[in-house]
């Protein structure tokens, strides 16, 4: 405060006092709106740094825990930004790697609806006990690639001896004060965790003691999985230790950190619906900030004035926000940061509600089981399943869905058996536990002082648009051709499906074209659309201009499991016996990879360049872009023309889909089990009937879709079902704009990874196949979509020789970020 009474004693003039006193309050007027200023522009870029730089997680489903050389590992990955789905990233990478970080084998695969799948194959003659999976977005690597997602994966090797040497272990302990520092004169809550060597939780029984006297403060006992918490009074100028025994029985001295003279005291407590956070100020100002953010926005803050002499208590509510990693920091009244804390915040928001059940269980040799998935949630719901031997795969998920998502991607570190934390209900004990591992673990997402200063991160990989393809046109050529030309690129993939782009050059010439969707290679054809003559004078890139993948990790140690001694499999499952005994085990069930990979529009089919879904957004209206739909571009087709009529040309495509002789005419009908369903017809979405769908002839059709459930009408048996809607060519259209063959030119680019298909037998059909069936994983679903028309999904599949106890796992997600994750053992 300004002190005027030092004015009054001065020999000085009215006129000159005036213009002083003016000069200070016009001082301390700028110093009030400098700070006001410096306070909105960190309020600023933290929400900022959250509409711009948001942070995406990734979780992956697989199909279970443990693998043998020669098998196949299947996944789900689930991409989030902050803590709903990301809709940024259109590419996923993943990785394997073996036990001394080298690359065996990457993949690449398109994100569709914020999720994506793939697989793995382990070499036969891969040693080790572990592997390692690191996967990514484009994105992901602008920022701390401590966050990208790394999963240690257990491996079964009959060649290797079960027993590993025991490693000489030794234990450590470190202390966290709440607030990041201890303040002297204050009592101080100071968390503490101890652990092995290798990371596992060890846990702690010793005593505070104070290093003057030797006197015994309090108790030191880990409360779980080696962490704990205590108060403590720190007086001015002395020091304390703490006094344990460790794994070898032998005492131990860890001297706790150094207490400052002056600082700010911070602490934390978490009640039913709010936040309660204690402040002591042991600075010479009074003036203090506090802000509150999660999923980078700022949901609270205030400015207050806390004297050394009455500490201070405030709350937030918290029944309102996201369940998720919250940070709350205390700034001076510059706004230099003086103490942060973690918490995680959990209203029980994020589940999603759903339950399997089962139907049919025969656990005998190649017995059929039926299992039902239901979901009473109206919004559409995309999940995942796997069905897994649990003898062999016995030990439960260490990580899911949710705790992926919700803590292991915004929280550094080790954390053991994170699932521990969201299973079942959320019981008071946990969520106690789980502050445990915020208070020692801490989340630094900013850099403060880049902050202040509204200094945002570098962005040197833009977010994708799936698999591009670039070309240039000649620099002479430039300066002839018109705006107007255009040059038409085919790509054509390896299920010899054509798609056509028509794209012009940039003032450089440069061609792109991005919004690419394709498995393994294909050929993009290109000429220019008038003057084929010029084509020699165009060229295009054998690249799709996605990232390599990293041939090692630098620092794979730390990704290693932490243990493998005597955890890495159930000898007695019979499986693993038949496994050991036999050469010829994985043998049975090779799985067949696809050469055609047929995705449904409205529902993975959905990037905005891929002209079936530009042509479904020109043709189509109203329910007719609803469901789950399979979606034909006839007009770029060069096999329509060919066909006699729509029956003929659909005939194999659409799953169940067929063609009955009905009154000497055709009709589509659709296959569900022992059901058959008529289907509903429309020309140009008005109703129609077979006779006129029969009488439709190919070169004029531009667009196909069929509806696997259509509530807009009735069909011939008076019920909601199947539809399909065919659209006459209209407007530029009609204009056949296709190149020859002739005239064409073109390059092999590489696409995505090779899709491949679980093979799942059927032996209601064939139960005498020669050799054992000795799959360990007996079922893998990557996508089952749930919504208001289907909330229940039999699922049915049959068992193997050996298993007579299975593991089933479900995950999933919905649109509002809502997860499931179910777990369950059948026998």
């Amino acid at each position: 405060m300004i002190n005027l009474s030092k004015f009054k004693n001065q020999n000085i003039n009215p006129v000159q006092k005036k213009i002083k006193i003016l000069l200070y309050c016009f001082i301390l007027s700028t110093i009030l709106i400098a700070v006001k200023t410096q306070g909105q522009s960190v309020e600023n870029s933290i929400n900022l740094y959250g509409t711009n730089f948001p942070q995406e997680k990734i979780h992956m489903h697989f199909d279970k825990e443990v693998y043998l050389p020669g098998e196949t590992i299947w996944f789900k990955a689930y991409v989030f930004e902050e803590n709903l789905p990301s809709e940024k990233s259109t590419n996923f990478y993943a990785a394997l790697y073996d036990e001394d970080g080298m690359l065996i084998q990457g993949q690449l695969s398109p994100i569709f609806n914020s999720t994506s799948n793939g697989y793995f194959e382990i070499p036969d003659s891969l040693g080790g006990k572990q592997l390692i999976c690191r996967a990514y977005t484009t994105w992901m690597l602008n920022f701390d690639t401590a966050f990208l997602f790394t999963k240690a994966i257990k491996l079964i090797n009959k060649n290797e001896k079960l027993e590993e040497k025991k490693a000489v272990k030794t234990v450590s302990l470190q202390f966290f004060p709440e607030g990041g520092d201890i303040i002297e004169g204050t009592r101080n809550t100071i968390a503490f965790k101890a652990n092995y060597n290798n990371g596992l939780p060890f846990e702690i029984n010793g005593v505070i003691k104070k290093q003057e006297t030797g006197e015994v403060l309090l108790p030191l006992k880990s409360r779980h999985d080696g962490m704990g918490r205590f108060d403590i009074e720190i007086l001015p100028k002395e020091k304390y230790y703490a006094e344990w025994t460790d794994n070898n029985g032998v005492t131990q001295q860890t001297y706790l950190p150094n207490a400052k003279p002056e600082g700010v005291s911070l602490k934390l407590v978490l009640q039913k619906d709010k936040l309660v956070y204690n402040i002591v100020n042991k600075l010479p100002g009074d003036s203090l900030h506090v802000l509150m953010y999660m999923y980078q926005k700022v949901f609270f803050k205030t400015d207050l004035s806390v004297t050394s002499a009455l500490p201070y208590s405030g709350f937030v509510p918290t029944n309102t926000l996201p369940t998720g990693v919250m940070q709350l920091t205390v700034f001076d009244a510059g706004w230099q940061p003086l103490a942060e804390r973690v918490a995680f915040i959990n209203n029980d928001n994020y589940e999603l509600s759903a339950a399997i059940s089962n139907k049919e269980i025969n656990t005998q040799k190649r017995g059929k089981n039926i299992i039902e998935i239901s979901v009473p949630d109206t919004m559409p719901v995309n999940m995942s399943l796997s069905i897994t031997d649990a003898d062999l795969n016995y030990e439960t998920t260490g990580s899911t869905i949710v705790s992926n998502l919700l803590l292991g991607g915004d929280v550094k570190g080790y954390i053991h058996n994170p699932a521990y934390y969201f299973s079942s209900s959320s019981s008071d004990e946990k969520k106690a536990n789980l502050d445990l591992v915020m208070l020692t673990h801490g989340w630094r997402r900013y850099n403060w002082y880049n902050m202040l200063a509204q200094k945002m991160p570098g962005i040197y990989y833009a977010a994708d648009n799936y698999l591009s393809v670039y070309g240039q046109v000649s620099q002479e050529l430039m300066k002839k051709i018109s705006k107007e030309e255009n040059i038409n690129l085919i790509v054509k993939t390896r299920d010899s499906a054509n798609n056509f782009y028509s794209i012009w050059p940039d003032s450089s010439g440069l061609l792109k074209q991005s919004g690419l969707v394709f498995y393994d290679t294909a050929k993009v054809l290109f000429s220019f659309n008038k003057s084929k003559s010029w084509n020699t004078q165009m060229a295009f890139s054998k690249s799709n201009f996605t990232l390599n993948q990293p041939y090692s990790i630098a620092d794979y140690r730390q990704y290693l499991l932490r243990d493998t001694t005597g955890t890495m499999v159930n000898q007695s499952a019979p499986v693993y016996d038949y496994y050991v005994r036999k050469k010829d085990s994985l043998a049975f069930g090779s799985e067949k990879t696809l050469q055609a990979v047929v995705v449904k529009a409205n529902s993975l089919r959905s990037w905005k360049n891929d002209p079936v879904y530009k042509l479904d957004q020109k043709y189509t209206s109203g329910l007719f872009r609803s469901g789950n739909a399979f979606s034909f571009d006839v007009m770029h087709d060069e096999m329509a023309a060919a066909k006699f009529d729509i029956y003929n040309y659909l005939f194999g495509k659409v799953p169940g889909l067929s063609v009955k002789n009905s009154g000497g005419g055709k009709a589509f009908v659709i296959n569900r089990g022992n059901q058959s369903l008529p289907v509903l017809l429309f020309i140009d979405e008005r109703i129609a009937d077979n006779d006129q769908i029969g009488l439709l002839n190919m070169e004029d059709i531009a667009f196909v879709k069929y509806i696997d459930f259509y509530v807009g009408e009735r069909n011939a048996a008076g019920t909601y079902g199947p539809a399909l809607s065919v659209y006459y060519k209209k407007g530029a259209d009609l204009i056949d704009r296709r190149p020859k063959l002739t005239d064409l030119q073109f390059v092999e680019v590489p696409g995505y990874s090779p899709a491949k298909e679980f093979y799942s037998p059927d032996y209601s059909q064939n139960n005498t196949t020669a050799g054992a069936d000795a799959r360990t994983t007996l079922l893998w679903l990557p996508y089952i979509i749930a919504d208001a028309a289907t909330r229940k999904i039999p699922v049915s599949f049959y068992n193997n020789d050996f298993s007579k106890k299975l593991r089933v796992v479900l995950e999933g997600i919905n649109a509002e970020g809502k997860m499931v994750h179910i777990e369950k053992i059948i026998e």
